[in-house]
């Protein structure tokens, strides 16, 4: 199996990002007459699902993925699933600190008491300054919430490519390279041949 056929080239990257940008125009404008509390929730909401649909992308196709993130179960909260997303290379590293403050974002709002939060508030624009929006610091805008919007619609724009990818062209899974469910369960031990003979099999 050619590792190359499920890498895409900066140029195509460039393009899904582009193309995802122009289909989001829409949808971010809705945000511009909500509150600071509505944003921060829905975004965060939108971000969660997001990541719920890539990491059950990249999983097997077994009808029980979907039990994983129901109530009490590993994948429910939105934090597990940064986690889970970075962990098995599924986000970059500057989605995943990003991410992880949108989420305490969220639960500031979400949680709070406070009446008059909003993206002004100290321990807010604390959060909205440690925004990556990629590689490089986000540049210097007007207000906070404009600096919020700006690294959610990217972030959330790159989330979206991410998924399109896994459901066009999954990376094959370790038990589709190393087919041990083919293996004989009345051996005694699996050794290192047997292994290597399956391994050769599957690549023809």
């Amino acid at each position: 199996m050619d590792r190359n056929e499920h890498i895409w080239t900066s140029k195509e990257l460039y393009k899904a990002v582009m193309k995802k940008s122009a289909e989001n125009e829409l949808f971010w404008e809705a945000f511009e007459d909500t509150s600071d509390r509505a944003t921060a929730i829905t975004i965060a909401c939108v971000s969660d699902d997001l990541l719920g649909r890539i990491i059950a992308a990249s999983y097997l196709k077994d009808r029980r993925v979907k039990s994983l993130f129901k109530n009490d179960h590993i994948l429910q909260s939105f934090f597990a699933k940064i986690n889970i997303a970075y962990f098995s290379g599924l986000i970059p590293e500057f989605i995943y600190h990003d991410l992880k403050l949108i989420c305490e974002i969220r639960n500031k709002f979400a949680h709070g008491v406070t009446t008059d939060l909003s993206f002004v508030h100290p321990s807010i624009v604390e959060q909205i300054n440690k925004l990556k929006l990629g590689y490089e610091p986000l540049p210097e805008v007007h207000t906070p919430r404009i600096r919020f919007s700006l690294a959610v619609t990217r972030l959330v724009t790159m989330l979206q490519v991410i998924e399109e990818f896994l459901l066009k062209s999954r990376p094959p899974h370790l038990m589709e390279v190393i087919p041990l469910n083919e293996f004989p369960l009345d051996k005694d031990r699996l050794s290192q041949t047997a292994v290597r003979r399956l391994m050769r099999k599957r690549r023809r």
